[in-house]
């Protein structure tokens, strides 16, 4: 069953696949801008936000009303769509931490800069997994409650302006403490394996409350 709605799904957002090259391209600037140290980060983030294609294209086309005419339970339903978007995620972290790795002979974010092993390749994977866990959570369970159209508000574009916003503000306070800035970024790297096992811990611990609670909210929403 779960096999299922990740095939109707990815065939559902066939005629949002050319996004996919503009997710590629953002990929190659933050390269050319020397700032290598967040593609893979990035591609985490991005993965997740191709993934709400699936509820666009299923409110438009009223795909959920398809997929419950089926022999298919809610919680299939739910199970199909956090498969879909992990295996996206995966993909995602798998591809660009490849293509760190062939073309970049360090990790740079700056004037920082790091050796590309296969423990900083982790460590950037975890940070992009715990990103996305958090991402995936504030979008996830507002979209199986409320809709695309509706859910995407609160569940997109305002923890988007929230996040631009603390970027934003810690940016501007690197900028008059850049030592504090860089020794977090230098203990990360000086730390990479404990780093990750937070990372990993913290990442699927989100994503399990997004789960449980997009199956929590889902069963609850009139279809």
């Amino acid at each position: 069953m779960t096999l299922k709605v990740i095939r109707t799904d990815w065939l559902a957002t066939k005629s949002q696949h050319w996004r996919l090259l503009i997710m590629a391209a953002i990929v190659v600037v933050f390269a050319l801008m020397e700032m290598s140290m967040i593609i893979i980060p990035i591609s985490a983030y991005m993965a997740i936000a191709f993934s709400m294609n699936a509820f666009a294209v299923e409110e438009k086309g009223k795909l959920d009303h398809l997929y419950l005419s089926l022999p298919l339970s809610r919680k299939s339903i739910v199970r199909g769509r956090f498969t879909f978007m992990i295996l996206l995620l995966v993909i995602a972290l798998a591809i660009c931490g490849a293509i760190v790795v062939a073309t970049s002979p360090h990790l740079q974010f700056g004037e920082i800069y790091t050796d590309v092993e296969p423990k900083s390749i982790a460590l950037m994977c975890s940070l992009g997994f715990a990103f996305s866990g958090f991402i995936n959570l504030s979008m996830y369970p507002v979209m199986f409650r409320m809709g695309y159209e509706k859910g995407k508000i609160f569940g997109f574009y305002i923890p988007v302006f929230v996040i631009a916003l603390i970027f934003g503000l810690t940016a501007a306070f690197a900028a008059t403490r850049i030592e504090i800035l860089l020794g977090w970024l230098l203990y990360w790297l000086a730390n990479p394996l404990k780093v990750c096992g937070i990372m990993l811990a913290v990442g699927t611990v989100l994503f399990y409350l997004s789960y449980r609670l997009s199956l929590w909210l889902y069963s609850k929403r009139d279809l």
